[in-house]
């Protein structure tokens, strides 16, 4: 009897004592490490290489030649032979607008028929008191007309000089030579052979020299304009070539460095560089990016992207155990990193949305 409630007293604080040891520990968090089938890790193998100090530089395209038009008299958009749209091509010293002049232009013709009048009525004293001149005066009164450029007055000498002034002759010239200046800003000419970017005026439409008429850009030069660190700024300079890409990273370009702007830019603290962009289907707007090498080289490693967790670093396989370990990118690109702070042979973890630092791979 006693041996019976003996036994059954022992096994009751077996019982207890198992049941309190679980709680304590499920209390005070002590779990084994999970563990994680290795087949379900993809691993990524790292090859440390000796590469040239690159930087990423990237940046969306402009024409280098691009005009912004504005008028700088008021009028009437003329009709054209030529539509003025966008895309719409036009060689250099080609009318792209024309304004309604008529209104100008014949006060000019008023003007020159005035001066032409002037001048005869002055012939006579020029006959009398300058008869040596008469021949070479008579010349230039026959060269005005009221629909042609009032031609320089010519050198007379001093005396006979002083007495077309005295007369209002130079005044009234400049004058005239004032309106044919205006009435050539009804005209706007192509600076340069370009195309249409941007097209807002319409036939018939009354503008004036605050209305933007529109942009002609230059499609055979374009520049790119990327910002670096200052630090490496120092050996990017200009004459260095490089090879840039579209977004998709399907065409590929020349660019060279034009130029490095000499200050830093305050908000950024970075400075600029403007790199001459050649190539074939390039429109202004695209989205570029490549990388220029310098002469400095370094060992780095090379990986995915998706292995690098938020916190800047790697999950590296040591011995079975994922260890998490430091490393600092150098430079970026698309969908890799090079990265410094792994050894040649080290297998990190490929894809870092699913294990975690410490778990053990079986």
């Amino acid at each position: 009897m006693n041996k019976a409630f003996l036994s059954t007293a022992v096994f009751l604080l077996l019982m207890i004592t198992a049941s309190c040891s679980g709680e304590s520990e499920e209390k005070f968090g002590v779990i084994e490490p999970a563990v994680t089938n290795s087949s379900q890790i993809e691993f990524f193998t790292v090859k440390v290489e000796e590469v040239s100090d690159r930087v990423s530089l990237s940046g969306r395209i402009r024409a280098e030649h691009r005009i912004e038009l504005f008028p700088e008299a008021q009028g009437k958009v003329m009709e054209s032979t030529k539509p003025f749209r966008e895309g719409v091509s036009y060689e250099e010293g080609e009318v792209i607008i024309q304004l309604d002049d008529t209104e100008t232009k014949m006060q000019l013709q008023s003007s020159r028929s005035k001066f032409k009048t002037l001048v005869s009525a002055l012939m006579a004293d020029i006959k009398l008191d300058h008869p040596e001149m008469l021949s070479k005066y008579q010349e230039w009164y026959h060269s005005l007309a009221a629909d042609k450029q009032v031609s320089r007055v010519p050198d007379f000498g001093e005396s006979m000089q002083r007495f077309l002034e005295s007369k209002g002759v130079d005044e009234l010239y400049y004058s005239i030579k004032s309106a044919e200046e205006r009435l050539e800003k009804f005209t706007i000419h192509a600076p340069f052979t370009g195309v249409l970017s941007a097209a807002k005026a319409e036939p018939d439409q009354v503008v004036g020299p605050q209305f933007h008429l529109g942009t002609l850009v230059d499609p055979s030069r374009f520049i790119l304009t990327a910002s670096v660190q200052t630090g490496e700024a120092g050996w990017i300079l200009p004459g260095l070539t490089m090879e840039i890409k579209n977004e998709d990273q399907t065409e590929t370009y020349s660019a060279k460095v034009a130029r490095v702007n000499p200050s830093v830019e305050p908000s950024s603290q970075q400075v600029l560089i403007y790199l001459e962009v050649t190539g074939n289907n390039l429109r202004e707007g695209m989205y570029l990016e490549g990388e220029i090498e310098s002469d400095n080289k370094r060992e780095l490693a090379r990986i995915p992207k998706t292995a690098l967790l938020r916190t800047g670093g790697v999950l590296v396989n040591k011995d079975g155990i994922l260890v998490e370990t430091p490393v600092q990118i150098v430079n970026l690109e698309r969908n890799h990193l090079w990265v410094e702070g792994l050894i040649n042979g080290d297998e990190i973890v490929k894809d870092v949305s699913e294990p975690v630092t410490g778990r053990i791979i079986n």
